[in-house]
């Protein structure tokens, strides 16, 4: 959502759009900052990243106070999080809302599920998490989605979802896929050389890259189980994990439990703009997601970066792969299909890069950063 929101953001202002975003608490308690072109309000009084807390209340006294200077034409938000009490507001300016959805509450729960099961661990959270999702999907998603003058999709399952869960018309539903910038996501040799330097690579190993945040939910866990049988019978293979997270510890202490120090590397966070070079420096993309998906961008741009994709059927991931055309798909949490796959694109290299370049193909043609930011635009000018 971070990437989603700045990708569009600033791809609003290039076109000639104010841009002005209210969020919560800022994690350096700043209160306003101007980034490229976008006017950034965060709330103090407010918790970083909840709903609760003080948002409902501290949003709407921003946006009164911001638009008495700026007479905005359009809301527009990143999940069901503008308050009902705007609704007054709509009636007496018009002012439209709009919201985005990269994934909805149903979504989420069935999510938790999955993990649960694919863990084996976890079934006593499982009261919490359903009572966690009634409340937002009963007080905020489903009424707010409601009184919304369009609801935008990042995927067709997530729009098909919305449909079924929330009871929309399809007249308010539109689909407008993650896009991602194919000019900073592409082939690059020099930097696949440098990472692979520092990391100490050789030439002829094969890497698989995970790239995404190190959660339960991400199957980075299913991943590294699947290690020794890949490694069993394709010996030169290394596993790259790219990314910080709450499963990070746990998954570091699984490779030692079954002895893959040699063949894991764990680099860490990176800042997004390196994640083009960590993707180049990797043979093959695997995603083996226990989560319902929107549209995930690390998994559209190492299809950019022509790379071999292996990713869960789940969520908005059928969307851009085609399993055999342009990546493979895998049932989620099964870990001997997982290795399987991974062996069939190691052994069959044209395989691998007939995939590959499908793969770029489809990235460039339908999931370019300006058609999702026109697109998007366009949505928002329909409500006016």
């Amino acid at each position: 959502m971070e990437i989603h929101g700045k990708i569009l953001s600033e791809g609003l202002v290039k076109r000639g759009h104010d841009v002005t975003i209210i969020s919560t608490k800022h994690p350096g308690n700043n209160e306003f900052e101007i980034k490229n072109g976008v006017k950034l309000h965060y709330l103090k009084n407010t918790t970083f990243g909840s709903r609760r807390k003080g948002w409902e209340k501290e949003s709407i006294k921003k946006f009164l106070e911001l638009d008495k200077q700026s007479n905005f034409d359009v809301i527009c938000c990143q999940s069901a999080v503008v308050s009902g009490r705007l609704q007054k507001l709509k009636k007496m300016r018009k002012i439209p809302v709009t919201v985005i959805i990269e994934s909805h509450e149903g979504m989420v729960f069935q999510s938790e599920l999955k993990q649960v099961i694919a863990h084996k661990e976890g079934f006593s959270g499982i009261i919490k998490n359903l009572f966690r999702f009634l409340y937002y999907y009963t007080l905020w998603e489903l009424p707010l989605l409601h009184q919304y003058d369009a609801v935008i999709g990042v995927s067709d399952e997530v729009t098909s979802g919305i449909r079924r869960w929330h009871f929309l018309k399809s007249k308010k539903l539109h689909t407008v896929y993650n896009g991602i910038d194919t000019n900073a996501f592409r082939p690059d040799e020099q930097q696949r050389l440098r990472i692979r330097n520092i990391y100490g690579i050789e030439s002829d190993m094969k890497v698989i890259l995970f790239l995404s945040h190190v959660t339960r939910q991400k199957g980075v866990a299913q991943l590294i189980k699947a290690m020794p049988a890949i490694l069993q019978k394709s010996g030169k293979v290394k596993l790259l994990v790219v990314g910080g997270g709450e499963f990070l510890k746990e998954a570091k202490e699984l490779v030692k439990k079954i002895k893959l120090c040699n063949h894991v590397i764990f680099s860490g966070p990176v800042a997004h703009e390196e994640a083009a070079n960590y993707i180049n420096a990797s043979d093959i993309y695997v995603l083996p997601t226990l989560r319902q998906e929107g549209l995930p961008f690390a998994m559209l741009e190492a299809m950019a970066c022509q790379k071999a994709v292996i990713a869960s059927r789940m969520g908005g991931v059928p969307s851009a792969i085609t399993d055999g055309e342009n990546g493979l798909l895998v049932s989620p949490g099964n870990t001997e299909e997982l290795s399987n796959k991974a062996l069939y694109l190691l052994n069959n290299e044209s395989l691998a890069v007939k995939l590959a370049s499908n793969a770029q193909r489809s990235a460039q043609r339908q999931f370019g950063v300006d058609v999702m930011i026109d697109r998007t635009a366009q949505v928002m000018e329909k409500t006016l």
